[in-house]
């Protein structure tokens, strides 16, 4: 191990000797810091709507981040401080491999992407300030090297560096890009567009649980891995969606209770379970669902209505019914051992086929959620399609 990143590290770490009031700063924020980043992209897409397009392309890119993050770390197989018993792991983190970091992949990608957009530069740099602090934090705390970090903001430096130019290019070279999106958005609006894309997930869950682990290293799907965290962020991204799309049959508050109902998806798929935040944080759950409900069955008669909402209530039921499958295949295991329905040989053949239809089904589910968003916004309903279709065109062609 290089001698110059020992020396960072025991520059910079807490070790077995950590100064109580630093250990409680750095582990606020090296458990919190995402959650700020969100926050921030949130504000933006919702105080700048004209933004939200570059909002969802940040939060894009930083899933495209945690995927290569992980890859790359999983190919080296570097050690983490608290590995190899040169510290404690101040705040729990698995065994994995840390070089590069995903956290600061992550961070600096969507920070280096803010910065190089003219009008996002201030929130770019408020972005690389909370990055920053968070790469002292796990550094502090024992989970990463300084090299760890370091890798990793170049990782995002690349990818950002990267994205842009290629969008520069494709702008360049595309004479009408907007009216190039009208089939995909008409395609989308369709009502047979959720049914079609939650089968396009189970053919990708299927192949994936057949290959692993053999061509598929096994940390894909297991927790805080890739798929686990690209549904968080994809899950924000339909809040931050959601909060700058216009829709007109969603209020103001209809939007907020939906936004937190996201948020609180993307907090349980992230592990952060109610029970560990008490009341404060159950509260504006129950609030925002008990209005969604109220406004539901005020809309009964209207939704009576099939043929005037079917693509939004496809899409909706298509939700309800991924969830419920995702349930009942995080059951299975369980119930298949204590019906010993599994021989030895067959065992793990089916636990990485479930496990991998488990995870890969509750990523189409924030997916779900941004195509009802889409269909809500751009779809209309059938009665007033023609209406719809002319917008749309209108708009693609403006």
């Amino acid at each position: 191990m290089n001698s110059l990143n020992l020396a960072l590290f025991d520059t910079l770490a807490a070790g077995f000797s950590p100064s109580p009031t630093l250990l409680w700063f750095a582990s606020a924020i090296a458990l919190g810091s995402s959650w700020v980043c969100a926050a921030i992209l949130a504000w933006v897409a919702w105080r700048r709507p004209a933004q939200c397009i570059c909002v969802l392309a940040v939060l894009a890119a930083g899933g495209a981040a945690s995927l290569i993050s992980h890859e790359i770390a999983a190919s080296i197989g570097m050690p983490r401080p608290f590995m190899v018993g040169l510290s404690p792991a101040h705040v729990p983190h698995g065994a994995r491999a840390g070089l590069p970091s995903t956290h600061a992949s992550v961070m600096f990608t969507m920070a280096f992407m803010l910065l190089l957009q003219r009008g996002l530069r201030d929130v770019g740099l408020l972005v690389l300030a909370v990055a920053t602090v968070t790469a002292w934090s796990r550094i502090y705390a024992g989970i990463h090297f300084p090299f760890d970090i370091a890798a990793g903001a170049l990782l995002g430096a690349c990818i950002a560096g990267a994205l842009v130019a290629l969008h520069a290019v494709g702008r360049k070279f595309a004479r009408t890009p907007t009216a190039a999106l009208a089939w995909p958005l008409r395609a989308l609006a369709a009502g047979t567009a959720g049914p079609s894309l939650v089968l396009v997930f189970g053919f990708a869950a299927a192949w994936i649980g057949l290959n692993t682990p053999g061509s598929i290293g096994p940390a894909v799907l297991e927790e805080s891995g890739p798929v686990e965290k690209s549904t968080v962020l994809l899950y924000l991204a339909a809040a931050a969606c959601l909060a700058a799309v216009r829709v007109a049959s969603l209020s103001r508050l209809d939007k907020t209770a939906l936004c937190i109902v996201l948020v609180a998806f993307a907090a349980r798929e992230a592990d952060g379970h109610l029970g560990h935040h008490g009341s404060l944080v159950f509260a504006p759950i129950a609030v925002a669902g008990a209005w969604l409900a109220r406004r539901a069955w005020s809309a009964r008669d209207a939704l009576r209505a099939w043929w005037q909402w079917r693509p939004e209530a496809t899409t909706l039921l298509t939700f309800a019914a991924v969830i419920g499958t995702a349930i009942v295949l995080d059951q299975l295991p369980a119930v298949l051992a204590d019906q010993d329905a599994l021989s030895g040989r067959s065992t793990g053949l089916y636990r990485y086929l479930v496990l991998s239809f488990e995870e890969v089904l509750e990523l189409a589910l924030p997916v779900l959620a941004l195509l009802g968003i889409v269909q809500a916004r751009w779809g209309g309903n059938r009665g007033a399609g023609r209406s719809a279709r002319a917008a749309l065109s209108a708009r693609a062609g403006s």
